[in-house]
């Protein structure tokens, strides 16, 4: 875990202090600082939501990107701007859409969980992802010319677009805090890995971890993409990376190592980014080594239910 704290911390400086503006303080302080802190907030957030995904519905494959999450809080966040935009609908706000939007998504899946093969799970995940893709381009049709261009950038997945100020640092905060409730309640929510019979056989409070698990991830999505759009793959990885590094399993023994390596991730996607040509949305980045991850884990898993 120090090693992986070390290696974000140098990350986040080379973030500061590389770019074609030299060390310009100005470009520091209101360009770089933001994005760099965006990496580590994503990182952190994304990390924790994949991780409690993973344990809760009890699904090796479960990421808020792949199974959908982050495209319905993506489509509900545009639908609060447009509907207050257009049509004089009451502003709930861009961040409170959001929120809606993952819970929605999260409860559904958590619901197929407990009812249905992980396979179906999975696919009804794609699915969401592919139609609320759909419904989001869809919807910007909608909206004047002139206002696609900030927009878009929200929408491609971006640590640009991370908003700088109190708002930048409130949101890490709330990356930290959500961090420090799966935390306090790591152990009951461990053992949902099991099995919600099993669970409360091992004495776990199992609706209590269960919402909590339900709630803190959808709040990290949430978060994440109203504050930089939807970025792939980091709570797909980190969370098999730390199992990996650690050598352990329980969500209690590797919620750390996640926690290092989801900023580790983002800051690393980010610097490659920021090597190419032109500016590039970072899940471009991720995907590349998301995908191929992806699949393998898919057929390990696919073998699995065969054996």
């Amino acid at each position: 875990m120090k090693l992986l704290v070390a290696l974000a911390a140098l990350l986040f400086l080379l973030e500061l202090f590389t770019g074609p503006a030299g060390l310009d303080p100005y470009v520091i302080q209101e360009v770089r600082l933001p994005r760099a802190m965006g990496a580590v907030a994503t990182g952190l957030m994304l990390a924790l939501a994949g991780l409690l995904l993973q344990t809760a519905i009890r699904n090796p494959l479960a990421d808020p990107y792949v199974l959908g999450v982050s495209g319905v809080a993506q489509l509900a966040a545009l639908a609060s701007y447009v509907g207050w935009r257009l049509a004089e609908v009451p502003y709930v706000g861009y961040f409170a859409g959001s929120l809606a939007g993952a819970t929605v998504a999260t409860a559904l899946l958590a619901y197929l969980a407990r009812r249905a093969e992980p396979l179906v799970v999975v696919m009804t995940g794609v699915l969401m992802a592919f139609v609320s893709y759909s419904a989001t381009q869809l919807l910007l049709l909608v909206l004047p010319p002139e206002e696609l261009g900030f927009i878009y950038v929200g929408l491609q997945g971006s640590f640009a677009a991370y908003p700088a100020g109190v708002l930048g640092y409130g949101i890490l905060a709330v990356a930290l805090t959500l961090w420090l409730i799966a935390y306090l309640n790591a152990r009951h929510i461990a053992v949902l890995a099991h099995g919600e019979d099993v669970a409360a056989g091992l004495g776990a409070d199992v609706k209590r971890a269960s919402l909590i698990a339900l709630l803190v991830s959808s709040i990290a999505v949430g978060f994440t993409v109203a504050s930089v759009g939807p970025v792939g793959f980091i709570g797909l990885l980190a969370p098999h990376m730390a199992r990996w590094l650690a050598g352990r399993y329980r969500f209690d023994k590797v919620m750390w190592t996640a926690a290092g390596l989801g900023p580790v991730l983002a800051l690393v996607a980010d610097l490659a980014v920021k090597a190419l040509p032109r500016e590039t949305p970072v899940g471009t980045v991720l995907t590349l080594v998301g995908a191929p991850a992806a699949a393998y884990l898919m057929w390990r898993h696919v073998g699995k239910i065969r054996g």
